[in-house]
């Protein structure tokens, strides 16, 4: 599903350059379910910007289904975005004047799916244990709630490959162990999960497949 060769992105900081990814080598298969750890600022953030093509790579390739996303067009990449990579971001991403379930369908109507994505929607919230918040705001949440709609938001059109970057962070153990084994559903299911994390209490040792260390990845 995924393969990346010899990836690097440079950055400029105070009258000097740093690599926050390093000549990165990475693959993985569809039902993967892989864990990337690291300190802060170790570049797990950029290297997932680098996959959905929201940042440029500097040098290296990065292919999804035999396709080299690097050379894709913007308006590409927003069709990939949308119909097979999704990405949750770390913070509150949700927009404050739409509901819970505008937020999580909005984003897929506007590229012109509208297939049972209400209807979609709502499952998700029930799973997750929010269908009594549907049409509240994004500001009667707790912060863990707008995490898990975020989630919501990036499943619910059924994408190849779901990358979440600090997923659990907002989260208590309950609902940290409810959206894990939503992941590992998934994973079985044939999609490709891959998050990044600060807490490895969830992950049991061999979940744990990557770590980032001053930009370069390393088998854990």
């Amino acid at each position: 599903m995924l393969t990346i060769k010899n990836l690097t992105k440079t950055f400029d900081r105070q009258n000097r350059h740093f690599d926050a990814v390093h000549e990165v080598d990475f693959h993985m298969s569809s039902g993967d379910f892989c864990v990337l750890t690291g300190p802060s600022g170790c570049g797990k953030s950029t290297f997932f910007h680098l996959i959905c093509g929201i940042t440029k790579a500097d040098s290296g390739e990065i292919f999804f289904d035999g396709n080299d996303i690097c050379k894709l067009s913007d308006k590409e990449l927003a069709k990939l975005r949308a119909e097979q990579i999704s990405y949750v971001l770390q913070g509150d991403s949700l927009l404050p004047n739409f509901t819970v379930l505008e937020n999580i369908c909005l984003p897929h109507q506007l590229c012109g799916k509208y297939d049972n994505l209400e209807e979609k929607a709502m499952e998700l919230l029930h799973t997750f244990g929010l269908e009594n918040m549907a049409n509240d705001y994004p500001s009667n949440l707790s912060g863990g709630e707008r995490r898990r709609v975020a989630i919501a938001r990036a499943c619910v059109h059924n994408p190849r490959l779901i990358i979440a970057d600090e997923p659990t962070s907002d989260l208590d153990e309950e609902n940290t162990a409810l959206i894990m084994t939503f992941f590992q559903q998934q994973a079985k299911q044939g999609k490709g999960i891959l998050i990044s994390t600060h807490d490895l209490s969830c992950f049991r040792p061999e979940m744990i497949r990557f770590k980032m260390e001053k930009g370069v990845m390393r088998k854990a």
